[in-house]
């Protein structure tokens, strides 16, 4: 499950979740004013899908170099 950061719409709060993709974060209170309906904050994610792609090319090209 991926972590989603949230921030409560009453106090300001910060927080991050455990959540399914497409899980509603309406259950999802905040820890420090116990408000309900935090909003999800759009943040970067990183993967390694591009360098292993490259990688994956790199050895099709030059297979020599990966010896």
């Amino acid at each position: 499950m991926p972590l989603y950061d949230f921030e409560c719409r009453e106090c300001g709060h910060k927080f991050e979740a455990f959540r399914k993709m497409r899980e509603a974060a309406d259950d999802l209170t905040c820890p420090e004013c116990g408000a309900g309906n935090p909003q999800k904050l759009v943040t970067a994610f990183q993967t390694n899908a591009w360098s292993s792609f490259l990688d994956a090319m790199e050895k099709r090209v030059n297979p020599q170099k990966f010896k």
